[in-house]
Order: C-alpha cells, then structure tokens, then sequence
C-alpha cells in the first residue's frame, strides 16, 4: 500500500507543527518567570499568633491558606540559619533578606510577608517559603 502525496503532506505539516508545538511548551516551562511572593499583594494579613489560632480551630485552613502571600506581624522566638520562628510558625527567609536577618534577635517584633507551603498537623508546625522582612 503507497501514500499519497496529499497524505505525505499532511503528515510533513503535523510532525512541523508538533515539533513547533513542543518546542514552545519547553521554552516556556524552563524559561517562564518565577514568582516574587514579596512584591504581590497579601492576600491575608494577620498576626502570627491569630494564623496559628487558625490552624489550630479550622480544618480547611489549610486550603485557604495553603501557596497565598501571607502577611504576619509577630516576634521572634528564634533564630537558626535562614529560618526564623514566630512561635510554631517556621519562615524561611529569602535570600534577598538575609541583611536584614542578621540584625534581628529573639524577641524583636517583625513584619514579614511570605508564602505558606505546608502545615505539620503531627507538631502543629506552619511552614511559609520566600519570606521578606516588610
């Protein structure tokens, strides 16, 4: 059985048209921009000690509160690292702020805008992401 050339064709137009297809979705994957949780707009702001009141009544807090730009205000109850604590609430600090950081001590109040990526119901630990000191 032979093809066509209206067949071959075809085929030769869809292969092209796959290759360009593909070639853009990896363009856009490894060279798409990254999100700067420190320039958006919080979605929430609160206290630290009113978002752990939250996960400690709420069950769906988790999905409310889960990869929104959070805004905590709160103090420091320790330093290790990059990553600062506000009671059970565990902020990795960006890179971008780690000046700032190295300033502050326990017990300095903070205001601290980050993304919250998971909360530990087993230690009751909060953990936020891309935190920078506001």
């Amino acid at each position: 059985m032979t093809i066509s050339k209206t067949w071959k064709r075809l085929l030769l137009i869809g292969v092209i048209l796959g290759a360009i297809v593909g070639s853009w979705a990896v363009w856009y994957v490894f060279y798409k921009p990254h999100r700067n949780v420190g320039n958006e707009k919080a979605a929430f702001e609160m206290t630290a000690e009113a978002l752990s009141q939250a996960f400690a009544t709420d069950t769906a807090a988790v999905s409310k509160y889960i990869d929104k730009a959070i805004l905590l205000e709160g103090n420091i109850a320790g330093i290790e690292g990059t990553h600062l604590s506000m009671g059970n609430i565990i902020c990795n600090v960006d890179s971008t702020a780690l000046g700032t950081l190295k300033g502050l001590k326990a017990g300095d109040k903070v205001k601290l805008q980050g993304r919250l990526t998971t909360y530990n119901d087993l230690m009751e630990e909060i953990m936020m992401d891309q935190c920078v000191f506001k």
